[in-house]
């Protein structure tokens, strides 16, 4: 068995074995696409290395024509993988490009004799499609995947040691030997793409996974915006920035007025389009950089940095007024309703989230005492307690931040 031969029997079981270690991710989460389609890529491999190793026990169709058009199809659905992972929509044409290619050629009697010169075709389609998957994976780079800068680093050594195959083909064309060095290049190349290939092709799987689990958890299911406890941890950290930077900030705290007469009057469904629509009134009035989030029931907050009073205030009239003018359809009624807004600004009685959320609370009460339908700056704020640390006033758990207060009397 020659140094050669050895090498495709290593290259064969480890792109094997790849496969079937994507295949048996994709059985856990039959959902992720990509892992079946990077799976069947590295089975396609291996069986293309193995024809091109069997040249000269086999007919050169399938070494030659067979096997290259396999490994071409190969780079193709690894490429097409990635784009399902970044769920771009799928281009069958493209993923078939390098085999046409391969094949169209060695239609041509000079081309299909000259080693060198298939090789280095091959070489270049498997350089286009890894530098390709690479491309795909940078685009998609504003997801925060860790396992995504790796294997962009995988890829493209993957496509810059490509050539280093071509003195292993010329050696099975009858060419000199390939120097141990270069072999042993390869083998090394090799198994690196396979096992942190597949390492880092499950790992980008499970980050997403977990991302959006993550990100689920901090989404109100009801109405698709910023649930409380996504609010409270990043409403705090807002504050810090802004505090940092000497930003002004200001918090609006929304309450629909009389909602538990729209749940008794037109049932629970017509409550929930209600709340829905209140947050596309809101969400379409404020700016890109604030929070916005439902709260509980039917009690909605915004942070709203680098904003002083009148910004804030001019903020919440607009959604005030629209949502006033809005009809919604609750069967065969038209159903409208207003909301009452309290309104509170970081100063230096008011440093944080909390005493930000009790000051706006308060104001809100007022809002409902006078007739509803109506914004409502506070008027005053919580004395700071003399030699505490701010840090003194915050809860270790952000879900006993206090929110609602005496405004829970008036709906």
């Amino acid at each position: 068995m020659s140094l050669d031969l050895q090498t495709f029997i290593i290259g064969v079981f480890m792109l094997a074995i790849a496969g079937a270690l994507l295949l048996l991710s994709w059985l856990h989460h039959r959902s992720n696409k990509a892992l079946a389609q990077w799976g069947f890529a590295f089975f396609l491999g291996a069986i293309g290395i193995a024809l091109i190793g069997a040249r000269g026990r086999i007919p050169d169709a399938w070494s030659i024509l067979a096997a290259n058009a396999l490994l071409t199809s190969a780079y193709g659905v690894m490429w097409q993988g990635v784009r399902t992972f970044e769920g771009s929509r799928s281009h069958p044409a493209l993923i078939a490009a390098g085999a046409v290619i391969w094949l169209s050629a060695c239609a041509v009697p000079a081309f299909y004799a000259a080693g060198t010169a298939r090789a280095l075709l091959i070489m270049a389609i498997s350089m286009a499609y890894s530098l390709a998957a690479a491309a795909e994976l940078w685009r998609g780079r504003s997801e925060q995947l860790p396992a995504r800068w790796p294997l962009i680093v995988i890829l493209i050594v993957h496509a810059a040691t490509l050539p280093l195959r071509v003195p292993l083909v010329s050696a099975l064309n009858g060419g000199p030997q390939t120097h141990p060095v270069v072999v042993g290049s390869v083998i090394f190349e090799t198994l690196l793409f396979c096992i942190c290939g597949v390492y880092l092709l499950g790992s980008l799987s499970k980050e997403r996974l977990a991302l959006r689990h993550e990100q689920t958890s901090l989404l109100d299911p009801l109405t698709g915006v910023a649930n409380r406890r996504a609010f409270l941890s990043q409403g705090a950290r807002i504050i810090d920035r802004a505090e940092i930077s000497g930003q002004p900030t200001a918090l609006l705290l929304f309450d629909l007025d009389r909602f538990k007469s729209v749940n008794d009057q037109h049932g629970h469904a017509a409550g929930d389009d209600l709340l829905r629509a209140f947050c596309r009134v809101a969400t379409t009035n404020i700016r890109r950089t604030d929070l916005f989030a439902r709260l509980g029931g039917e009690e909605f907050g915004c942070l709203l940095p680098n904003a002083t009073q009148s910004v804030a205030m001019a903020i919440a009239e607009e959604i005030r007024n629209d949502f006033a003018a809005m009809k919604l359809d609750a069967g065969s009624t038209r159903l409208t309703a207003t909301v009452s807004v309290g309104m509170s600004a970081a100063d230096r009685l008011n440093p944080d989230l909390p005493s930000l959320l009790i000051a706006a609370d308060r104001a809100l009460y007022r809002a409902k005492q006078e007739g509803r339908n109506r914004v409502v700056a506070a008027a005053f704020s919580p004395p700071v307690l003399r030699g505490r640390r701010r840090d003194s006033l915050r809860s270790d758990n952000p879900d006993t931040y206090p929110v609602r207060s005496d405004s829970q009397q008036l709906r």
